[in-house]
């Protein structure tokens, strides 16, 4: 039995069973059978299918006939570069133009994210940096019942406290008064 290595375009896509089928330019553009694309895991560990997009360029292995085959994956082309070329760079582009990059040789991960950023974890999360963590929002909120802060608070702006304020040890302000003074 002979098989052929091919090109084309998706042309149809089957998400539940995870097959496609593809627009054969050799063959005057007739349409294949529906073909298997291979997944990284499919028991166990388990994601996602992933899947060929619509229009998207593919190699697909045929048998002689154009029968049977399954699709190897997605190609580049000069017509459809690949994004980004640069071997210490890992990265992925969603359709809606949110990215995820990692660049090794700098030690930096970036999310850009169009949307939100959902973290939900059923046991506790720890923030560990060896710099600076900088959060920049035009505001914030922390619904929690009680923070602890272990180290120095340091308030550059306007503090507007909507309750009682405890202190053990001296209040002082800038001025020199004290929660000792008389008036």
């Amino acid at each position: 039995m002979s098989i052929e290595l091919e090109y084309g375009e998706v042309s149809a896509i089957d998400h539940p069973t995870c097959r496609i089928r593809v627009r054969l330019d050799d063959r005057d553009g007739v349409q294949s059978y529906w073909l298997n694309v291979p997944q990284r895991n499919t028991q166990g560990t388990q994601r996602r299918p992933l899947m060929p997009e619509l229009g998207e360029q593919v190699a697909v292995l045929l048998n002689a006939d154009g029968v049977g085959g399954v699709c190897l994956g997605g190609v580049y082309s000069t017509a459809e570069p690949p994004p980004v070329v640069d071997e210490n760079t890992d990265y992925v582009r969603f359709s809606d133009g949110t990215v995820s990059t990692y660049d090794r040789a700098a030690g930096v991960m970036t999310l850009d994210c169009v949307g939100a950023l959902k973290v939900k974890c059923g046991r506790g999360i720890t923030v560990e940096a060896g710099e600076a963590v900088v959060v920049k929002a035009p505001s914030a909120t922390l619904d929690v019942a009680q923070v602890t802060l272990n180290g120095d608070l340091l308030v550059n702006g306007y503090l507007d406290v909507n309750g009682d304020i405890s202190a053990v040890g001296t209040v002082m302000d800038a001025g020199g008064n004290s929660n000792h003074h008389k008036h």
